[in-house]
């Protein structure tokens, strides 16, 4: 038997007056529930002034929980439209308070239901999944490097010091109806797989094989504390935020 291990953390960084990132970690407690629904993470990333940004952030993750609970739809749909609610909430808090006008946040969520993983995200905060065979991306980052690394104008390195790098192409709450990014991973995942889902102020700065150094193998708490330290290592210039979900084998109890 299988069990999953979620562990988060989330770092104001060095550079930073205020935190900006939201995460939640749903995870059910009636059997039923778990069963139909899975466990839901999601990671947001907030833009805009020193309350928009967390505003926005917050909004998001509050909404997509909300959503997704409620949801009686295929977990892919539900997980998508989660995060189209989460777009329009943060839009009509934009309309509705002038304080907040040009807030948006990025928002990336799994859901691990069994072995099955499925994502849905928009923005530039990051899915990865480590294992024995290394890490790998499963989120394509909606942001201008991005575009120019498929075009070819840049490349994957000249990209992480790009001045340009924060420049994401498609965020929540600046328009209403937004596009989202959800697909089922086509792999069934396996004991020891590990579930990553942070903001660019983790992956902008550490390197992928940084990343999977930190993950791979290790409790998932020492995992969590040890990104936040590479990040900040590299100068933590932004806020840093790590979610850890883990297939583990269930302890029987017995010896």
């Amino acid at each position: 038997m299988t069990r999953l291990a979620v562990k988060a953390a989330t770092d104001r960084g060095l550079k930073r007056e205020h935190n900006q990132d939201s995460y939640a970690c749903w995870i059910p407690d009636a059997p039923e529930v778990l069963e139909r629904q899975g466990v839901l993470l999601v990671v947001a990333d907030g833009m805009g002034g020193a309350r928009a940004g967390d505003v926005a952030s917050r909004l998001a993750v509050e909404t997509v929980v909300d959503s997704y609970q409620r949801a009686q739809g295929s977990v892919l749909t539900a997980l998508s439209q989660a995060i189209e609610a989460a777009n329009e909430k943060v839009y009509g808090e934009n309309l509705r308070d002038p304080s907040l006008v040009g807030m948006g946040t990025t928002c990336t969520s799994a859901v691990i239901h069994g072995a099955a993983l499925f994502l849905a995200h928009v923005g530039d905060s990051r899915a990865y999944l480590v294992g024995a065979g290394g890490i790998r991306q499963l989120t394509r980052d909606h942001s201008l490097v991005a575009y120019l690394v498929e075009e070819k104008s840049l490349t994957p390195e000249e990209a992480r010091v790009d001045p340009r790098r924060n420049l994401v192409t498609r965020s929540l709450g600046l328009t209403s109806g937004v596009e989202v990014d959800a697909f089922e991973f086509e792999l069934r995942l396996r004991t020891g797989d590990t579930l990553l889902l942070c903001s660019d102020g983790l992956h902008g700065v550490v390197d992928d094989s940084d990343l999977a150094r930190a993950v791979h193998g290790r409790d998932l708490d020492v995992a969590c504390r040890e990104l936040i330290a590479l990040a900040n290592r590299a100068g933590g210039p932004d806020n840093i935020t790590a979610v850890l979900a883990r297939l583990e084998e269930e302890d029987d109890g017995r010896s």
